[in-house]
Formats: C-alpha cells, structure tokens, sequence
C-alpha cells in the first residue's frame, strides 16, 4: 500500500491546489473498486442513453447507485457500503416533520403587508410617502451624475468655480432630500417591512426544495421500473468522461517523488486510516508509475444540500445529523460523497533487472495496493522502460480463481497477524465489501475485495497449513487490518502448492483481424480455468502472438480489443504437447475501458442542530 497511498496522496495535493471549498475532504478508497465504461452509462439520465434500459440493465443500475451513493463512515477513508446510503438518510431528514405548510406562509409578517397596502390593495399613504421622496431622491442622484460629467481641465478658474459652487448645492440637496425620506418618507418602517416579506421568500424557497424532494423520495418507493431508473440516475461532470480524454490528465511520477509522497502521507497520519499507513516496506522493484486520472463530479437531481442547510430545517430525531466536523457513524449525514477520483492506463514502471520469468510466473498474484496487476512484462519502445499494467477485467477480478490465490498467499512474517475485534454496529463500513449486510433487494458489490495479499519471490515448500482466519462473532467485525497482509512487496511470490514447471503446457496464441487478416497489436486476452484455479491475463505483441504457459485443463478465453466484438471461445488442454490457436476478431464500432476508483471526495455538512428542548 505504500506507494498507492503516495499515489493517492499526489493527486490529493493537486485537488487541494485547485479547490477552494473547506469542507471538502479526499478519503481513500483501500479496496479494489473497478468499474466499466458501459457499466458507468448506465447511471446516466434515460435522455442520454441511445437505449432504454430493461431488466438486468435497470438492477445493475440499481446497485452501482448504491454502491456510489454510500456514505462514509469515517475522515480517514470511503469504501461501498449499501447498508448505509444517501438515498436512506436524505429520505428519513427530508421526511421530518417541520411544523410548517404552504398554508402558514399566506399569515407571516401579515402586519409587515399591512404597512405597504390597505385592505383593497392600494398603497398607503407611508408608502406613497416613500415612493415620493425615493423618486425626487434619484432624480437628485442624476443631476448629480450629470454635473459630474460636464468638468473639463480645460474650464478657466471663474468656470471651475462656478461648477463647484453647483456641486455644493447639489450635495447640500442631496444630504436634505435624505433627511426628508427618512423623516416623512416613513423609511425605516417602509423599508422593514420590504425586509420581513422578503424573508418570507426565504421560507417560500426553503418548502418549495423540500417539496420538490419528498415528491421525488416518493416516486422512487412506488413500484414500477421507471420510478427506480430516475431515482438512481446520476449526472456526472465531465459527462463524458467515460467515452473519450475529457477532464483525464496525465501523470508520472519516478521513485523519488513516490517515497517523499509517503512521507508526507505519514505526517499526515490522521487523513489515512493507521493499517495502512503503518504498512512501511521497501517497493525496490518500483521506479516509477504512469496513468491518468480524473476527478468526476456526481450530480443527483433529487438531493438538495441548500434544504438540510437552510435556517428553517429542523430536525428532532435521535441521532443529530451533523456537527460540522467529525465524520463518523455517530452522525447521520455527516458527509456524503461528491466526486470521484479514478485513474485508468496504470503503468508500473519496474527495476530492469527483473526477468520475465519472474513476472511471468503462474502462481504469483502481483499487487499495487489493491489493484492485482498482469503476469506479463512490456517494454516502452522509445525508451526501452519495462513495465507491467493493471488487470482491467471484471470477470477475471471477481472469478474464484483469483479468490484461490488470495487465499493461498503465504504470508512472509514469522507468525500470523491476528486482530483484536471491534464491536460495532452491523453496518459500519470498513474494508471488505462482502461483510456489508445489503440492504433487502440490493445485491452485494460486484467487486469482491481483499486487500493486496503477500506473494514471495520463489514457491514455498512450508508444508504447514496457512492458519485459519478466527471466527466472526455475532455484532463484531474486524478492523481494516484483517484485510491487510503485512509485508507486501511487488514480486512476493506465491501459493502454498505452486505447479512444477514440467507440468506446464506451451501455448501459442495468434489474433487477427478476421477482415484484413492483418495482426491485432495488444488485444486483451484473459484465461480462467474452469476446472482448476489458474488464470492468466496477458495481450498479443506487435504480431498478434503471444507465448506463455498453462496446466493441463479447461480453459474460457474472452479477448477484448477497441473496435472489434468481444471473441469468446474454450480452450482444452489435454497434454504436455505445444498448443497453437489463431482466433480471428470481427471488426465493430465499439470501445472498452475500465477505471479503478481510488478514492472518493467527500463534502461536510455543517453543523445541523436538534431543535432546542428536544
């Protein structure tokens, strides 16, 4: 985690640099968040979508809002919760009774319209009194402005002196005329009383939102797929920012400027939770990073802060909304997320002396924090930098292959970590996805998480038994630190039981363009046994080929590549025979990509108190 959490704090600088907004807070997001560019068009408003959702479309909908609109539990960090979100908590606060109607607004300030008009409607005579010397007093104001305007530097001194003269008379008028409006021209009584019906417009705005909101709550109970459609769609700033570079920018950052990222990180202990922050270790393999990253702001049409802020909320329940300044469960809005930071094309530049062997090797899950990186080695070819990039596929990342590895990593430490429980309420978010109770109906996040589990250099042949997790209790889950291996370094290796190398098969694969014929250069290629745990995700080379290794075994082969349709084929290896497969892709108009969410702006709600006696 160490220097994902000097990348994160880099771009956190950078905000900081371009915002001016106090209460806003950059949480880090310690799991693995990955969400897919089609999968983020379904959030958009129906208008803007070439089809109407339907069915599965409209429930994965559902639950990527729910997953973006979880509130964060703490000021050190945000991940998805569905047990806790806006939608829960804006109904119940806008919900609440305010002891107010449309109806009590027609009676406030009544003696405040009595001074301005009589029972028929016409202005009364401290009115017409006010309009008067209000009227003489801005003709006055124009003569004013009008002799001001005739000076010239080139008057003689008679003609200096006469304007001055004028001037002296005008501004003796104007300090008169003042006196007048405000002795018979009934001005303060005039003027409080405009002042008391003009906060009544206040009033009229603040029932005005929160109509408009309870009407949207309700909408969204009402059974009907079009109801819920609405209530989750989400405008996002860049609106585009899924289909093209709008609002991306990119970065490099070189190993010295990741370790004084961390350092500042680490003198800013407070702003990251301590589990990961603790975790110090040397990333000697890591010279440098690239990527892009973006700062997408989150619009949602029926959520209005002004209504929860204004001086004519109340609020009497249990639970206090806000006091402005912590961020925690004891409160029941005390945040709630804004914008999102994501980052896409990660790059992890590496020392040159590691070999492919080493990247390449089918037992090793390779992490940066808790994104799990390609077993494949690529080269820049201008600068001859060696790098490996990010696993972008959701179906490998969520398979029980991946879940295997995770779970056989042996940890390099002499002996186990073991946490103190923390008794908490149910819901309370912390670092694993799959301990959150869902609501009812909601499905479960689709990303299941854990945090970058250690993997050694060389395969272990410790026959002693990983040890076994201790048992959750009822009301008590672990602390961040149980998702959290201690000592991970970039190539750790491996799992417990790592396949002996003469048992591997060579394959050789080829993409085309079924068309031209022609190579198809970095075609994304993933492979997930289907009757044994490995995986393998790599790209074809400038020739459309790539080399590698695999067990005997059934194999899914999907292959993704921007303009063409997603090949899908099996793949059955049944001996220690070379395997060669050519796999041609159909050419269509369609793009892939995927972002990893890193973190998550949040904005503080300022201090909302109960009303007094309650």
């Amino acid at each position: 985690m160490k220097y994902y959490t000097a990348l994160f704090q880099k771009i956190k600088e950078y905000y900081k640099s371009q915002s001016s907004n106090p209460s806003e807070l950059a949480l880090i997001c310690p799991s693995l968040r990955i969400y897919e560019n089609d999968e983020i068009k379904l959030l958009l408003p129906q208008i803007l979508l070439d089809d109407p959702l339907k069915g599965e479309g409209l429930l994965k909908k559902q639950d990527l809002s729910f997953q973006l609109n979880s509130l964060p539990a703490s000021d050190t960090f945000w991940d998805v919760n569905p047990a806790n979100t806006l939608f829960n908590v804006y109904g119940e606060l806008i919900n609440a009774d305010q002891g107010l109607s449309p109806n009590a607004i027609a009676t406030v300030n009544e003696e405040a319209q009595k001074v301005l008009y009589d029972a028929k409607g016409k202005p009364t005579k401290e009115k017409k009194a006010y309009d008067k010397y209000l009227t003489q007093y801005e003709t006055l104001l124009r003569e004013w402005e009008t002799h001001v305007n005739t000076y010239d530097d080139a008057f003689s001194d008679d003609e200096k002196n006469i304007w001055l003269e004028k001037l002296n008379v005008i501004l003796l008028k104007k300090e008169k005329m003042a006196v007048d409006h405000k002795l018979l021209g009934y001005k303060k009584q005039i003027e409080e009383a405009i002042k008391q019906i003009n906060s009544k417009d206040g009033l009229e705005i603040f029932l005005a939102n929160l109509t408009n909101s309870r009407n949207t709550m309700e909408m969204s109970r009402k059974t009907g797929i079009q109801s819920l459609e609405s209530y989750h769609d989400i405008n996002f700033v860049p609106y585009d920012f899924m289909s093209n570079d709008s609002g991306w920018i990119k970065l490099s950052v070189d190993k010295k400027e990741l370790d004084s990222l961390y350092e500042m990180a680490k003198n800013e202990k407070d702003a990251f939770p301590d589990e990961v922050i603790s975790i110090d270790y040397d990333e000697k393999n890591i010279i440098g990073i690239e990527l892009e990253f973006s700062i997408v702001t989150m619009l949602r049409n029926w959520f209005s802060l002004p209504t929860l802020t204004s001086e004519y909320f109340k609020w009497n329940g249990k639970q206090p909304v806000s006091d402005g300044q912590t961020i925690s469960n004891d409160f029941l809005l005390s945040a709630f997320p804004k914008k999102m930071i994501l980052i896409k094309n990660l790059k992890i530049n590496i020392d040159p002396n590691i070999s492919d062997a080493v990247v390449s090797n089918i037992d090793q899950l390779i992490h940066f924090g808790p994104i799990i990186m390609k077993n494949q080695l690529f080269t820049n070819a201008s600068t001859n930098v060696r790098f490996i990039k990010a696993i972008k596929n959701k179906e490998t990342l969520e398979s029980n292959n991946v879940k295997y590895y995770s779970t056989k990593a042996i940890l390099d430490e002499p002996a186990p970590f073991e946490p103190e429980p923390v008794t908490t309420p149910p819901i309370k978010p912390i670092a694993s996805a799959p301990i959150y109770k869902a609501l009812a109906g909601i499905k479960q996040p689709l990303i299941k998480t854990t945090m970058a589990p250690d993997i050694k250099m060389m395969p272990s042949t410790d026959p002693t038994p990983a040890p076994t997790p201790l048992p959750q209790t009822s009301n008590t889950v672990w602390g961040i630190k149980r998702f959290i291996r201690t000592n991970p370094i970039l190539f750790p290796p491996v799992i417990k039981d790592p396949t002996p190398a003469k048992t591997l098969t060579t394959v050789i694969v080829s993409v085309t363009d079924s068309v031209s014929r022609q190579s198809v250069y970095k075609s994304e290629i993933s492979i997930i046994g289907t009757n044994n745990n490995t995986f393998k995700e790599i790209e074809s080379d400038k020739n459309g080929a790539i080399e590698f290794q695999l067990p005997v075994g059934n194999y899914k082969v999907k292959i993704k590549k921007d303009g063409y349709k997603v090949f899908e084929t099996e793949l059955k290896i049944e001996n220690l025979f070379t395997v060669t497969k050519e796999y041609a892709l159909v050419p269509e108009s369609v793009t892939y990509d995927s972002f990893f969410l890193i973190g998550m702006i949040c904005e503080k709600l300022p201090q909302v108190p109960k009303i007094s006696g309650s």
